[in-house]
């Protein structure tokens, strides 16, 4: 099993310092954690005025069912990005903790700006987010998953799943694969960070993995 070692940084002072010594990195593995705009008690209130729709306005309909159904994989501009992992190696990973708006635009902007090659298990989810917050991509960036699907390009489906745990669950932390807890109000709880470490570490190693099968 490998064990992943990482660093947080939740300042605007450490993180520029960090990103600044990032940026002479070539390649890194990247991901992000997200989350609903709306509360956990919002969500718990739309989902109780839905029991009796038909005292709603159409419009207050409309709005409980977008956020009773919301959560950190809707569409960009209902959720908010808390947390972006930079995989170093397969077994180190450094975290942005991305507390306001603020950090999280300071994030996607450098992210856009990244000198080197960005390894991205899903561009259609984190990147849709990249876009949608700068008008931008990364100036370099690969789909591990995309690798991964057509290299195993079976017809089945079944057999040609290609999600990061999926791939790379056996080589680490059995918890990784089981973790649940995506909406702790404590960005810093070390479960949750132990869990996005492993993200980034993952997508790394996957990465290598995959050069190593196409040679």
């Amino acid at each position: 099993m490998i064990n992943v070692k990482y660093k947080t940084f939740n300042t605007f002072y450490h993180i520029n310092k960090i990103l600044h010594k990032l940026n002479s990195i070539k390649l890194l593995a990247f991901d992000v954690e997200t989350r609903s705009i709306y509360s956990q008690d919002e969500i718990a209130e739309a989902k109780n005025l839905l029991k009796n729709p038909e005292l709603l306005s159409p419009k207050d309909l409309i709005l409980s069912k977008q956020v009773a159904k919301s959560s950190g994989l809707s569409f960009p501009s209902l959720i908010k990005t808390t947390h972006f992992i930079l995989g170093l190696s397969k077994n180190e990973s450094v975290i942005i903790v991305a507390q306001d708006y603020k950090t999280e635009m300071l994030m996607w902007n450098w992210v856009v700006n990244y000198p080197g090659k960005l390894i991205v298990h899903n561009t259609g989810f984190d990147l849709k987010i990249c876009y949608q917050r700068t008008k931008k991509f990364p100036i370099d960036y690969e789909d591990s998953q995309l690798l991964a699907k057509t290299l195993i390009n079976d017809s089945e489906t079944w057999k040609a799943r290609v999600g990061l745990k999926i791939l790379m669950g056996s080589y680490y932390n059995p918890k990784w694969s089981l973790f649940k807890d995506y909406d702790n109000k404590n960005l810093n709880d070390k479960k949750g960070l132990d869990y996005a470490s492993i993200d980034g570490a993952a997508t790394f190693y996957l990465w290598e993995l995959l050069q190593e099968t196409c040679k």
